[in-house]
């Protein structure tokens, strides 16, 4: 059998095929001719940052441009899962204390969940270390700063010194820009901050179902696979599924190199 097919667009050879799996070389297959509309929905989701060599890349170069504020924004953001709603209305008093001591964790009483929960409990933050650097150069690097100030400010009053929260817009505006900027093939927004938080609390405790009810809880989500969902794991084990299965291939499907005994249908 010919391993050569030939059709009026052009030639594709199946053996070049072979030898390079996931590239086409030049001049094996023409390019469309006519507009390709496939029917699916926008997807309008975001994406956790999953590689820690980005979230190095982003800290690393928001310090370097010395945009101390989207640095702070950046690091408690990954760190303490809040939404924005949330996020954008923190104060350093939340966490420092009065004697200028960071505090051990601080309560948030949730503006999504407030009218949501029969029950009106606060969620706890833990202040980790990384937050503890993040805040201490964002204050060594800004002067007249108060505790009672919002730590992400808006820069947008025209010079005045009003103390309101950074807005939404805003936060999106930031994380598109660096996105673009640092090549980040993702899709951001602000649920992109609280994703990675909870991506990486899965990623460190090796995928412990316990780490994933207590994420559900934090979340406020329904069910573990809607909390997989929105982390992105879900996606990611979909698509190992598909890529690993292979079925009739001879070399690459998922049995491969290992060893198994066939068992005969048989008829009592």
């Amino acid at each position: 059998m010919n391993n050569v097919f030939e059709n009026k667009t052009g030639i594709i050879d199946v053996s070049v095929l072979r030898e390079n799996t996931h590239k086409l070389s030049s001049g094996l297959i023409s390019p469309a001719k006519e507009e390709v509309i496939d029917d699916i929905t926008e997807d309008r989701t975001s994406d956790p940052i999953k590689r820690m060599s980005d979230i190095d890349r982003i800290c690393k170069y928001l310090k370097e441009e010395k945009r101390y504020r989207d640095y702070l924004l950046f690091v408690i953001g990954i760190n303490f899962g809040l939404r924005i709603s949330d996020l954008r209305k923190l104060r350093f008093s939340n966490l420092i204390n009065d004697n200028l001591v960071f505090k051990d964790r601080f309560p948030v009483f949730e503006q999504k969940t407030r009218n949501t929960r029969k029950k009106k409990i606060n969620r706890y933050i833990t202040i980790n270390e990384a937050v503890i650097e993040a805040v201490t150069l964002y204050l060594e690097n800004t002067s007249g700063v108060s505790l009672s100030d919002y730590m992400f400010k808006s820069k947008s009053n025209n010079g005045s010194n009003k103390n309101e929260p950074i807005s939404v817009r805003s936060v999106n505006r930031i994380l598109d820009k660096l996105a673009e900027e640092l090549d980040l093939d993702m899709k951001v927004s602000t649920h992109t901050l609280r994703k990675t938080f909870c991506y990486h609390q899965m990623l460190m405790s090796h995928n412990d179902p316990r780490k994933l009810m207590l994420l559900q809880k934090m979340l406020n989500h329904s069910s573990p696979a809607q909390t997989l969902d929105y982390i992105g794991i879900t996606c990611e084990e979909i698509d190992e599924a598909y890529r690993n299965l292979n079925l009739g291939s001879e070399e690459y499907n998922y049995l491969s190199g290992c060893s198994i005994v066939e068992v005969e249908d048989r008829v009592g």
